[in-house]
């Protein structure tokens, strides 16, 4: 009931509707999980996540898509900004989004988090924040355009062979000017 009242409001079509419900049923799931367990956050898991995330954001600084790539999940969905956007599914899709075959690319030079929060629990967590991006076009050796993007987002995480990765990426862009 409460999902179709959802998505007639905010008229979002079914299939993207119904990502956005799992991921934050699941949101609410660790949570809530979270909020009843009389531990805190495992410092070992707290670390891991940290230290993956800003090999991550590294990646990007740095350009290497094949540890950008290393770093998500083979079932990721990526969440796009925007009312008609749709979610990108899969990793070769993702990466097809990210990284397509062009002679225009879009180097990323500042890429920074604050309000960062952790929260994990049985093979899940998430890793939330305010993300600082500073990137430009990139054509033929002309860098042009230079761009700060400011966006308020929800990454979930599930650990796979040992490791943490990218399972869920959503962001809600935001003004130039915003802060919390």
């Amino acid at each position: 009931m409460i999902y179709k009242s959802l998505q007639r409001i905010f008229k979002i079509p079914s299939h993207s509707m119904l990502y956005a419900f799992i991921s934050v049923a699941i949101i609410m799931g660790i949570s809530h999980l979270s909020c009843t367990s009389n531990a805190s956050p495992q410092p070992k898991a707290t670390l891991a996540i940290k230290t993956m995330m800003q090999e991550y954001r590294t990646a990007w600084r740095t350009g290497d898509t094949t540890a950008i790539l290393n770093k998500i999940s083979p079932d990721i969905i990526l969440f796009q900004a925007g009312k008609n956007s749709k979610p990108i599914i899969g990793k070769a899709a993702v990466s097809q989004f990210w990284f397509p075959q062009s002679a225009i690319s879009y180097p990323i030079f500042q890429y920074d988090i604050e309000h960062e929060e952790i929260g994990s629990e049985a093979g899940l967590a998430y890793y939330q924040g305010l993300s600082k991006l500073t990137w430009c076009t990139l054509e033929n050796g002309v860098y042009r355009d230079t761009i700060v993007s400011i966006s308020e987002f929800t990454n979930i995480l599930k650990k796979e062979d040992e490791n943490w990765k990218l399972y869920r990426i959503m962001f809600n862009l935001k003004e130039v000017d915003y802060s919390r």
